[in-house]
């Protein structure tokens, strides 16, 4: 049996188990991982499955889910399956106490310390987590944008996020905490009003004054002939008294026996 079918009977098996056991070798566990930071909390990663490997003592019953895919891929009998495991986990173990180091196609390398403890270093891009296929982390990193030449150095301070306080919070801050160029800046920028002369303020306000007591007469006089034209024509036998002269020469009134 060689490495290459060993690494994928227990990448096909981790990934649907959270522990595949080794005989007479250890275990290899996966464990679900939060989302978390980057180191400069610049970046977010998405959440991942986390494979590792712990050394001990596992007999052949315990690593019967191995066994048992191993069969399978090589097609011969569960005693068989045993033998060629056991072949292929003393060249592992052999490679191991003498490079300090053993490749797995597709999943990682296996190592081996001064002491010949056994641990497992996964790949980069291992994935054996397929409801996460396609989460990709996420950079909340700001980018700068590169000023142009024809731009002024104030746009390029504004563009940057970098704005000067406003006319009117300067306007706020205490005089003690403003510089000389703050000052001047607030000063240019407060809205400058012409004041008025006593004399034209006079002036006006004695305009509207004279203005008002015409504007009323206006309105009543627009009343009272708006009154006198409606009682005309809603009570004309009781107004012709005073309306006779008014439509009449004094002759045709006379012809009218008025």
């Amino acid at each position: 049996m060689e490495i290459n079918l060993f690494s994928k009977c227990i990448k096909d098996l981790i990934v649907e188990n959270d522990r595949v056991d080794v005989p007479y070798l250890g275990s290899f566990t996966a464990e679900m991982m939060p989302a978390s930071y980057s180191d400069r909390q610049t970046t977010i990663h998405p959440p991942y499955r986390k494979m590792t490997f712990h050394k001990g003592n596992v007999s052949l019953s315990e690593g019967r889910l191995l066994l048992d895919k191993v069969r399978r891929e090589t097609g011969v009998s569960l005693e068989q399956a045993g033998v060629e495991l056991g072949w292929c986990l003393s060249r592992l173990c052999s490679e191991l106490e003498g490079r300090k180091r053993c490749k797995l196609p597709g999943l990682g390398e296996m190592r081996a310390n001064a002491r010949n403890e056994f641990f497992f270093v996964p790949d980069d891009n291992l994935d054996i987590w397929p409801d996460g296929l396609g989460f990709e982390p996420i950079s909340i990193k700001v980018a700068e944008k590169t000023p142009d030449p024809g731009e002024t150095e104030e746009q390029v301070v504004v563009q940057a996020g970098a704005r000067e306080p406003s006319a009117d919070f300067v306007v706020s801050e205490s005089p003690a905490l403003r510089g000389p160029e703050t000052q001047n800046r607030a000063e240019e920028a407060r809205p400058t009003e012409i004041p008025k002369r006593p004399e034209e303020a006079r002036h006006t306000h004695r305009k509207k004054k004279r203005l008002r007591p015409w504007l009323i007469a206006v309105i009543i006089v627009a009343a009272l002939l708006v009154l006198l034209i409606a009682a005309a024509y809603l009570f004309t036998d009781q107004m012709s008294w005073m309306l006779d002269p008014l439509l009449y020469s004094k002759e045709e009134l006379e012809l009218l026996g008025r």
